[in-house]
């Protein structure tokens, strides 16, 4: 009788924690904030979960992508049936990947993609702990992936800093551990999320992936970094990327999205070994062999009327752009 009592009021002591557990782990609409509504529904999307049609083109890559190419206007321009982005804010070609192989696994292939990432997306893991695994829009074997392809390049270190490095930090993530999600939870409390979370996964179905950006960084990424030094890991990725694209007989164009004429001048120190990054590649898929893979080396300076911010294009610019990519491109994007 008393070994119960004493059950009883340690359940009563850990009933609170179980329930906010619960709570956590089934209601991730009604806390959760920053981007998660925008990666849901990506997800939701590759894995055949909303009513948007299978796509014809697709967009990957980070949030330069997403906010520059207006898949509409594509399909306007370009004369595809369904141009749908997939593109995301802090993810890198590790995201784009999986993105790609969950899409091909459970909507069929694409005749055509769309691939950028920043100089700033080849040299950090950036949103891979606090978004990817953080709203859970990676498997955890895709994510063990990562974490062991890390290691084995020796760049733990370099997924350290955005948040975890190996398989106990990931569990936390993957059972919505309080020590986690508490803040998220308790931010809540002062705002409506569960609306909020809706009415942004409503307008990514409506944009069929489309959203223009104002990031709270005065500079552009380039502008800050000292150096391109590419990491090995979210290098591979790329080239996994191409050569899922080769496997799959889909047009694959690597594109460099445009920057601010000034930020373009400043930032050569950065934006010409990129360039010459993609030098390399191109010299690694070469058209002979590759026809079907487009991969650009240069960078477009476009006026600051078209920037949202620092990085990103507003609507104005994704028209301008999007229009320049079915131009350049002629029938290769229809």
């Amino acid at each position: 009788m008393k070994a119960l009592k004493v059950i009883g009021k340690i359940i009563l002591v850990f009933l609170p924690v179980i329930l906010v557990w619960i709570f956590l782990a089934s209601a991730p609409y009604s806390y959760m904030d920053g981007e998660y509504s925008y990666y849901r529904e990506g997800k939701d999307y590759r894995m055949g979960k909303t009513d948007i049609p299978n796509a014809d083109v697709l967009i990957l890559g980070d949030s330069r992508a997403k906010s520059a190419i207006l898949p509409e206007l594509l399909d306007e321009l370009g004369g595809s049936e369904n141009c749908v982005s997939l593109a995301q804010g802090g993810s890198t070609s590790v995201e784009a990947y999986y993105a790609l192989t969950e899409y091909i696994a459970n909507r069929g292939v694409p005749k055509k993609v769309f691939l950028s990432e920043s100089a700033y997306h080849f040299t950090s893991f950036d949103g891979f702990w606090t978004r990817t695994v953080y709203f859970d829009a990676i498997t955890f074997s895709d994510a063990m992936e990562v974490i062991r392809s890390a290691k084995a390049n020796q760049e733990e270190a370099a997924l350290k800093e955005t948040g975890g490095s190996n398989v106990f930090s990931l569990l936390e993530y993957k059972i919505k551990s309080p020590t986690k999600y508490m803040t998220p939870l308790v931010k809540s409390f002062s705002e409506d999320r569960l609306t909020i979370n809706k009415e942004a996964y409503k307008e990514m179905i409506e944009g069929k992936g489309f959203k223009t950006f104002v990031s709270w960084w005065p500079t552009s990424a380039e502008y800050d970094m000292t150096e391109f030094v590419p990491l090995e890991t979210l290098d591979q990725y790329y080239r996994k990327i191409i050569d899922l694209c080769v496997e799959n007989d889909i047009e694959v164009y690597s594109l460099n999205m445009p920057l601010i004429a000034t930020t373009f001048e400043e930032s050569k120190k950065i934006s010409e070994p990129f360039s010459a990054y993609f030098e390399t590649l191109q010299k690694d898929y070469p058209a002979a062999q590759f026809p079907k893979v487009h991969i650009e080396t240069s960078f477009a300076p476009y006026d600051e009327k078209y920037f949202d911010d620092a990085d990103h294009l507003n609507e104005d610019g994704a028209r301008v752009y999007t229009s320049w990519l079915v131009q350049t491109y002629g029938k290769e994007a229809s």
